[in-house]
């Protein structure tokens, strides 16, 4: 067995070409640049208990991700619209921003929509219609057929058509406030043209070249025509606001981390060189982490980078403690004395990064395995490479460490009785004010001018994503079909009765083949009497009459994919679903529903409709995420409370006794927090319990160095710089515009603090005297 230096080296030299590996690994992945996500989607917790409601949802907003939409307003609109339509489509050079552009009258023509319907258009009637034909046979149609015959306009085909039923179905179908005028797609909003451009994006609107594109040809026609305004709607400017504010945060979170970490560093061990060792860890965690992850997920969220230049604040803790002892005791510091404090403090922030790693959102898993491979392999750095490099330590920092020993911290312990005092008094107060926020405003960073823009298109379009829905199955169209039917019924009795809402329902284009039967039946009658009548009014010849009733005799259905393909029906592509484990699956989609009190009792009408009917689910796409970022929180806080008890259990092991010395610190923080939450007013969300999970993470580290240490002033100037360390990365956090990761920080900056005050007064030996501990500490 070779001795216990050579096995050292050994492991020093292998974790060194581990580190060789990684940073091969590193460039072979990113031999074509960095794979980035900025989808704040990601997350969002994973919904495995209904698939066919995440497909839903992806389909809604399918749309919305692959294409954006501009609405321009200018006083020469003609000519800014062809500027801003070259301007596009010229953005991105050899890699095209666009697939496609349409912005002009021509690029939406739809061909004679009503040719491609084919012979089924006499199985298709309009309710009007369908009601004059069941009251009278259909004479009262009569008049109106005829004047329309003459008419110069647009003379019915007395043939294929003679009372123009198609073009009564289609009139009911073109709902859309886009008009046609000078040639260009506009839209009219107070008695004024504007421009609409729609851009199907020939990338993915988290593509960040993409994005880079499309902002500098906005920013370019708005340079050259300041007197135009742009009114804009796409997740692909909602995906680059977020990357611009990812990457602020990046630069701002990590280098003010980093910045102050420098400035306290500086003046502790007054050595550029000791800086550059206690930042080697942080270097070599950064280059076992980033590749390792890349490789497990593929892809890397810009909110993993800006949580992962966190780790400055705690990677650098080993090496703290580490270079302090060194630097108070000289040369008779041994690592194996702090071995086990090292080995603890690992143990414990692991568990705190890896319960992120066990819970249902991808974006947070990630975040959480970039984190604890980044510790892993600064705590092999500190116990492998530090201990063999030289530092030279000047006297001023052993002076500075029992300097700071005497003057900060209590001169007694901390009172038993005091503490389950406030203890019981923090845990009322939670328990009678604290409330929860579990809003998806948490997850929408976007700037409020965007929004304001994306709302006020939206309305004017008359279109939007699609909030609520009722997902319907059946295990077959037809059936599909008739359910729908009945569930148009009744909204539209709803609607009659004074809800106000829209309705989108696919059935309203494409009858069941059993309407489509009895509306068939029905045109035969009115080819009957009324049409011998129209015939003989206009006298048409006589052969018209059979003419026309010839096209009766082998109609065929018009089915759900025959009507997606045509010009009309692209438009509710959306609404289609298909296969489905229970056969098929389609949408009904609702728009333009009240707000306030009438929102939420039409929501209890809706919710009791689809239980009183079988393969009916109501969906509230805001409300389900919600209750999944709830129900998120509740697991977070089950595995708060596990991690804890687990924890506890193994320390006493250790500890014994002295087991709530270590547990003092993070279990203070944690409800520290929580009652200045409930004190200030301030919701409770699950990113705010992911930050109490960092405060256990560390507040435990602390702990357990605090009572290793028995008091030493060494360890403790280190638990004060890795305390300061730990609140310059995360506790910045808390300034950050994204909701998540401010939240996430407000609890750290909170609960470290108290981390920071409770490990003085729980450690054992605060009664010691300075000078005792002066004596102690001297080499």
């Amino acid at each position: 067995m070779p001795p216990p230096d050579s096995r050292r080296r050994l492991l020093a030299g292998l974790w060194g070409t581990i580190l060789l590996g990684c940073a091969l690994l590193l460039g072979w992945l990113l031999r074509d640049g960095l794979p980035a996500d900025t989808r704040l989607t990601a997350m969002l917790p994973e919904d495995r208990r209904a698939p066919l409601v995440e497909r839903a949802d992806d389909q809604l907003g399918q749309a919305f991700a692959e294409r954006f939409v501009l609405l321009l307003d200018a006083p020469s609109l003609a000519e800014a619209a062809a500027d801003l339509a070259a301007t596009l489509q010229a953005a991105g050079g050899e890699r095209p921003l666009l697939e496609r552009l349409d912005w002009r009258a021509s690029d939406l023509a739809d061909g004679g929509p009503g040719e491609r319907l084919g012979e089924s258009r006499y199985r298709l009637l309009t309710g009007e219609v369908r009601r004059a034909i069941d009251a009278d046979g259909g004479r009262s149609l009569v008049a109106p057929a005829l004047r329309a015959l003459f008419s110069p306009a647009a003379p019915a085909d007395p043939v294929a058509d003679p009372f123009g039923l198609r073009d009564r179905w289609l009139a009911a179908r073109a709902t859309s406030p886009v008009q046609a005028r000078d040639g260009l797609l506009t839209v009219v909003d107070d008695d004024r043209s504007q421009a609409l451009m729609i851009g199907h994006l020939a990338a993915s609107p988290y593509d960040l070249a993409a994005q880079a594109s499309l902002t500098s040809a906005l920013d370019a026609f708005r340079a050259s025509h300041p007197e135009a305004t742009l009114t804009r709607s796409g997740l692909v400017f909602h995906a680059a606001a977020g990357a611009r504010q990812a990457r602020g945060e990046i630069t701002t979170i990590g280098l003010g981390a980093l910045a102050g970490l420098l400035g306290a560093l500086l003046a502790v061990f007054r050595s550029p060189r000791a800086i550059a060792q206690m930042l080697l860890p942080l270097a070599t965690g950064l280059l076992l982490a980033l590749p390792l992850t890349l490789l497990l997920f593929g892809r890397l969220h810009l909110l993993t980078l800006a949580f992962g230049a966190s780790l400055i604040g705690i990677a650098i803790d080993y090496a703290l403690h580490l270079q302090c002892r060194r630097a108070v005791q000289g040369r008779h510091f041994r690592l194996p004395s702090l071995l086990p404090a090292l080995a603890l403090g690992l143990a414990s922030s692991l568990v705190a990064y890896l319960a992120q790693a066990l819970t249902p959102m991808p974006g947070l898993r990630q975040m959480a395995v970039f984190a604890a491979l980044g510790l892993a392999g600064a705590w092999l750095t500190v116990v492998l490479w530090l201990p063999r490099l030289r530092l030279d330590a000047p006297p001023a920092t052993a002076r500075l460490a029992r300097g700071w020993w005497r003057r900060t911290g209590p001169r007694g312990g901390l009172s038993p009785r005091l503490a389950l005092v406030g203890l019981l008094l923090v845990v009322g107060l939670i328990a009678w004010r604290l409330d929860t926020d579990d809003s998806l405003a948490l997850l929408n960073p976007s700037p409020a001018e965007l929004l304001a823009e994306e709302r006020a298109l939206q309305a004017l379009l008359g279109r939007d994503t699609g909030r609520r829905y009722l997902l319907v199955t059946a295990a077959d169209e037809p059936r599909l079909l008739e359910r729908l039917e009945g569930l148009g019924t009744t909204l539209d009795r709803w609607r009659d009765q004074g809800a106000g809402f829209t309705v989108h329902n696919l059935a309203d284009s494409v009858p069941s083949p059993a309407r489509q039967a009895a509306d068939l039946e029905r045109v035969r009658r009115l080819y009957d009497e009324p049409l011998a009548e129209l015939v003989a009014r206009a006298g048409l010849p006589p052969r018209t009459l059979d003419r026309a009733r010839a096209r009766l005799e082998a109609v065929p259905l018009l089915d759900v994919e025959a009507w997606l393909a045509s010009p009309l029906g692209r438009h509710q592509r959306r609404l289609w679903l298909g296969e489905s484990p229970d056969g098929v699956a389609a949408l009904i989609l609702l728009t333009d529903l009240p707000a306030g009190d009438a929102a939420e009792a039409l929501d209890s009408r809706l919710q009791a409709l689809a239980d009183a009917r079988p393969g009916v689910t109501y969906v509230d796409r805001a409300a389900r995420l919600g209750r999944l970022l709830g129900e998120l929180r509740g697991q977070i806080a089950g595995w708060l409370g596990g991690a804890l008890a687990l924890l506890a259990l193994s320390l006493t092991w250790r500890y014994r006794g002295r087991t709530w010395r270590v547990l003092t610190p993070p279990l203070g923080g944690v409800l520290g927090v929580l009652g200045v939450y409930a004190l200030a007013g301030v919701p409770l969300n699950v990113f705010s319990q992911l930050g109490l999970l960092l405060v256990l993470g560390i507040g435990l580290d602390a702990g357990i160095f605090g009572a290793e240490a028995e008091g030493r002033a060494a360890t403790w100037l280190a638990i004060s710089l890795s305390t300061l360390t730990s609140l310059l990365a995360f506790g910045l956090l808390a300034f950050s515009a994204t909701p998540a990761l401010h939240y996430l920080g407000l609890s750290c900056l909170i609960g470290l603090a108290l981390v920071w005050c409770l490990v003085r007064w729980a450690a054992p030996g605060t009664e010691t005297s300075p000078a005792e501990t002066a004596d102690a500490d001297t080499p």
